[in-house]
């Protein structure tokens, strides 16, 4: 759809750029008495600018059918974005999925032997409603995430053109660049926006161009004839006109001047965003990946969920100190993955940036 609106718009920008149309006038015009007979006019005349502004607006033309190609660029970028997004979310998600469905087979297997334990008379109701909510947390978490996870998908392909998706596997294969400054320099030449902004000020130049040249004199040429009445006689010629450019142009000039210097100070101001929203991106990504080996470091030498259930078969952990305790261990995790997740997001923002 972007890519025939984009069509239609460089057939849009070829329009105005010729000669205006030929006026064609013709007069008869009959005498009173008879006597003195009728007589018929014709002219045909063709206007025309000075001939520089024809170079100057096939020149704009040429440059917004390049803008057009820009933008068109940008829209495939961002629609590629957002998928990338949705995908991070979507791999968040399964990941998560399968944490929750450990964490639910461990619940029923806590629920089914804390059953056993309430109909032999081992233990107390109100110990077993606490497996029983425990199961119960871990089912809702784990239906919340299905639904996430096939809404996800459901966007990815309403982006795919309403065709499936294959399989997600994993996070993509993508390094936080090493020297953000030759990045960055790399980063400049795939933004169309900012080639956009750019461009914006090379036709605004351009403008000013074409607008001095319109204030320059105008011409008329065109034949006319005149057929004399009374007489068969036709009087026939070449007719010329010219405009003298006075007062209608008045600050045209000026005005585009003006325009010119507001769009250079706004594409300044554009990259000055462009790099610092980038190097809030690289720096986030770069302390979120120090926080994330942290966090991996932490999980490898505490990953006690056996030990902690091991703990409470032999007796050395009441119930409720074992869901404490496994609930901080959780919570450990899910700001783990919910870390990879942030860090893959900023990693994606760099990405789009790469071609």
């Amino acid at each position: 759809a972007y890519r025939e609106q984009a069509s239609a718009e460089k057939i849009g920008n070829k329009t105005g750029i010729n000669l205006a149309n030929p006026e064609v006038e013709f007069g008869y015009l009959w005498g009173s008495p008879k006597e003195v007979g009728n007589k018929v006019d014709l002219s045909v005349t063709q206007s025309f600018d000075f001939p520089t502004s024809y170079r100057y607006r096939s020149q704009l033309t040429d440059g917004r059918n390049v803008q057009v190609d820009l933008t068109y660029r940008q829209q495939v970028k961002d629609i590629l974005q957002e998928a990338r997004i949705f995908c991070v979310e979507l791999i968040y998600q399964l990941y998560l999925n399968k944490e929750l469905t450990l964490r639910l087979d461990h619940a029923k297997d806590l629920h089914d032997a804390y059953k056993q334990s309430l109909e032999k008379g081992e233990i107390g109701i109100i110990e077993y409603n606490k497996t029983k909510l425990s199961l119960l947390a871990v089912e809702k978490t784990l239906q919340i995430n299905e639904v996430e996870i096939n809404t996800l998908k459901s966007e990815l392909q309403r982006l795919n053109g309403g065709e499936p998706i294959g399989d997600v596997t994993g996070y993509p294969i993508y390094s936080l660049p090493l020297n953000f400054d030759e990045w960055f320099t790399r980063a400049k030449e795939n933004n169309p926006t900012l080639k956009f902004a750019e461009k914006d000020v090379e036709l605004s130049r351009k403008q000013e161009q074409l607008t001095r040249s319109l204030n320059l004199p105008k011409f008329t040429a065109g034949y006319a004839s005149e057929r004399v009445p009374g007489a068969n006689e036709v009087q026939q010629g070449f007719t010329i006109g010219v405009s003298i450019p006075l007062w209608e142009g008045k600050n045209t000039v000026k005005h585009q001047k003006a325009q010119t210097v507001a769009l250079q100070a706004q594409q300044e101001d554009f990259k000055l965003q462009f790099r610092n929203n980038l190097w809030k991106q690289y720096d986030k990504a770069g302390k979120l990946n120090r926080l994330l080996k942290e966090y991996k470091e932490a999980l490898e030498a505490s990953n006690n969920r056996e030990l902690l259930k091991k703990a409470l078969d032999v007796g050395q952990l009441s119930l409720i100190n074992y869901i404490q305790e496994l609930t901080i261990y959780y919570e450990t995790v899910d700001q783990y993955m919910e870390t990879e997740r942030d860090y893959q997001l900023a990693l994606a923002e760099l990405q789009q940036w790469e071609s």
